[in-house]
């Protein structure tokens, strides 16, 4: 975000300024004369609870170092809209709570003029935040806007929990949840610094441009469903915990074509992502992932045509790299039934267990297999791996699949556990009866 300064900080260069101008005066003018009397600086106007309740615009004014002074948690169920320039001020644990449905939304400052929402103490954690609750008008617009020192408490006092200094709420109706994000540094929060785990595939969301930075916990928690619309023309690190987290919410991947893009810092999947019927992921060169102990991707298809894709397509220079988050284990990936073009290109592979929670499934391989998905491995490094590489289900069966979809090139194997070179490091049958022994 360009570089940016408070009123205040340029009313105080005004004030210095007069004051030397009025010395300069003194020594030059005779004694009936005097300087030109300068504006007084204006104290913040303090809006009320209830001042949102009908539709309002905020604007700057030039003699207020601080615009407005928000002292509670403010229900905003009129149309809002803040001009460049305007300096907002919250005291502690107070917010905004954007309860509107189709009205507008709209923080507009500009590169010269941001919008600055802070609190009136400079500490991590001071002022609560914003959480749009209902907002729906695809209008809505965060744009040239700082938004420094929220997160001082959960956004939601019950289950499901919302936090950080912006959260949009995820709904289940026909009725979209809709924001745009542009030019935004949120920063210096006392927890997550954007928490959108709750928002599904018909929320109207796009990102671009921001600093997330200097705050308590992760930059972004985030659905699978949604995970594609962050970008790396922003910036997530600097945070207590730098990693875009994927949550267990809203997992599915379906009826859409997305990508996950290589960005400044890793992902963090918690459990499950799953690309179902109509979705296509793909994860692209420079990724780099971890999951926790039971996170996994599956691409897993249940009705013909079976039309459903994970490509994984890393480059020499820059592979696709997936690690467990704790050192020691994860899932791994299981395909199913899928018939598209599966890719895995240029990845590293470590620590995957083979066990995959949603199928019941432990201690099989780091690419679990299911009614021989087409799939392409190659250029790929399989390492410290505690059972197989890869691991294809035939039951109770001791005979080696044919696995005719299943297409090996060009990997490497260090330290994995189960299998040999002469099988491709594979293994079949089931969790209770596995082979070659």
């Amino acid at each position: 975000m360009t570089p940016r300064s408070y009123k205040k900080q340029q009313a105080i260069i005004t004030l210095f300024g007069a004051f030397a101008l009025f010395s300069f005066t003194l020594s030059s003018c005779s004694k009936g004369d005097g300087p030109e009397p300068e504006e007084e600086l204006l104290p913040p106007i303090e809006l009320a609870c209830d001042y949102f309740s009908e539709d309002r615009v905020l604007t700057n004014d030039p003699q207020r170092p601080v615009d407005y002074l928000i002292s509670c948690w403010a229900n905003v169920q009129g149309s809002l809209k803040i001009e460049p320039g305007v300096v907002i001020e919250f005291e502690n644990h107070a917010g905004l709570m954007v309860n509107l449905d189709n009205k507008v939304f709209e923080i507009k400052g500009t590169a010269s003029e941001p919008v600055i929402l802070t609190g009136t103490s400079k500490q991590k954690g001071y002022w609560r935040g914003i959480f749009l609750t209902e907002a729906h008008n695809p209008n809505n617009l965060i744009e040239h806007t700082v938004i420094e020192y929220a997160g001082s408490q959960n956004l939601t006092g019950s289950s499901p929990v919302y936090e950080g200094s912006l959260a949009l709420r995820g709904v289940s109706s026909t009725t979209p949840m809709a924001l745009t994000l542009n030019h935004v540094e949120i920063s210096n929060g006392g927890s997550v610094g954007l928490d959108f785990h709750g928002i599904q595939t018909n929320a109207t969301v796009s990102v671009s441009n921001l600093v997330i930075t200097g705050n308590n916990d992760v930059p972004v928690k985030v659905s699978a469903e949604m995970a594609h619309v962050f970008d790396n023309t922003s910036s997530y690190a600097g945070n207590a915990s730098d990693f875009l987290n994927i949550t267990t919410s809203n997992y599915q991947i379906k009826d859409k074509t997305v990508a996950w893009q290589k960005l400044d810092v890793p992902y963090l999947v918690d459990g499950r992502v799953e690309v179902a019927e109509g979705g296509h992921l793909t994860i692209e060169a420079g990724v780099k992932m971890e999951f926790k102990s039971g996170g996994h991707i599956m691409a897993s298809g249940f009705l013909p045509p079976y039309n459903l894709s994970l490509k994984i397509q890393g480059t020499a220079a820059e592979p696709v790299h997936l690690k467990a988050h704790n050192g020691t284990n994860w899932g791994g990936l299981y395909y199913s039934f899928t018939q598209e073009n599966n890719i895995i290109d240029y990845a590293i592979i470590e620590q995957a267990k083979g066990d995959i929670p949603s199928g019941n499934i432990q201690n099989t391989g780091a690419i679990y297999m299911h009614a021989d998905p087409r799939l392409t491995v190659s250029n790929t490094t399989f390492k410290d791996l505690p059972n197989y590489a890869f691991f294809a289900y035939t039951g109770a069966s001791s005979n080696q699949p044919p696995l005719p979809n299943l297409a090996r090139t060009s990997n490497s194997y260090i330290n994995v556990a189960k299998g040999n070179s002469s099988t491709g490091h594979l293994g079949w049958g089931s969790t209770n009866n596995q082979y070659p022994q």
